[in-house]
């Protein structure tokens, strides 16, 4: 099971930089102001959660 979850960590890790990645540094995609916010603070959660919580938490 640690194994599992080990491998969704490093998928959502790396797919969410890369979303970020395209919503920072490609001129010709300009969404909402409203959309970058929520997604920036979806990530720092997220990134925040996997990478502060204990091996034991489940």
């Amino acid at each position: 099971m640690k194994r599992a979850w080990s491998d969704v960590k490093s998928f959502v890790t790396i797919i969410m930089t890369i979303g970020l990645v395209i919503l920072l540094l490609i001129p010709n995609i300009n969404p909402p102001k409203e959309i970058v916010a929520l997604y920036c603070t979806s990530y720092g959660a997220i990134i925040t959660y996997f990478f502060t919580r204990e091996d034991g938490d489940v």
